[in-house]
């Protein structure tokens, strides 16, 4: 998937599929999309890792993933990126725990 496509599905709140992510090794994640954030003039995607090459995770390597999504718009262009700064990571989860369940 594009940064594009990452994009809208994730901010399209109708949608609720889950999304395959390919690392730069084009190892394969899916994941469910728990709940978007926006904070700090960002969106913040909250996800669930569910399987990596097609196996489920077990408890050990699961857990929540969170994605950075930004548009330009000027160059009419979409940045997704994941959150590897920890203080921010808590940050958006006490804002995401803050949500009314669904």
């Amino acid at each position: 998937m594009t940064d594009k496509e990452i994009y809208q599905q994730l901010v399209n709140e109708e949608t609720q599929n889950h999304i395959i992510l390919t690392d730069d090794d084009q190892k394969t994640f899916e994941l469910e999309p728990l709940g978007i954030i926006p904070l700090h003039g960002v969106i913040y995607a909250v996800l669930d890792l569910l399987k990596i090459e097609g196996q489920p995770v077990s408890d050990e390597d699961g857990g929540i993933v969170m994605l950075e999504l930004d548009y330009d718009e000027e160059e009419d262009e979409y940045f997704v990126s994941t959150v590897d700064d920890d203080e921010l990571f808590d940050e958006v989860i006490t804002e995401f725990e803050k949500l009314p369940e669904k």
